[in-house]
């Protein structure tokens, strides 16, 4: 298709409403992107002010350890351990058996 000379008169006239639409699209990205950037600022400064709690992964000065005793504390304390340890095991878990052949035949009998 080819273009006719009505399609550039009528182009051509339009033109300076186009370019004003573009500018005002490209200011408004760039006041969103400064928008943004300017949040981001605060949102690190308040960081940096804060004070930040460790992670639930993170192990740092105010991890609680468990205290070490000494091998000559006593058959008592260790059988109480011991019976501890053994409380806090969970029991085994049951066997589960697969059937390797489950879902594999369909049957569209009815």
């Amino acid at each position: 298709m080819a273009i006719q000379p009505i399609d550039l008169q009528t182009l051509y006239t339009q033109l300076d409403k186009v370019g004003k639409t573009q500018v005002q699209q490209q200011v408004a990205a760039q006041s969103i992107r400064e928008a943004e950037m300017q949040a981001n600022k605060t949102s690190a400064e308040d960081r940096l002010k804060t004070v930040q709690t460790p992670e639930a992964g993170e192990e740092g000065a105010g991890a609680v350890h468990e205290k070490q005793e000494p091998a000559d504390s006593g058959s008592r304390q260790s059988h109480q351990r011991e019976k501890r340890d053994e409380e806090n095991q969970s029991p085994p878990e049951k066997e589960v058996i697969r059937d390797p052949g489950l879902g594999a035949h369909v049957d569209i009998t009815g």
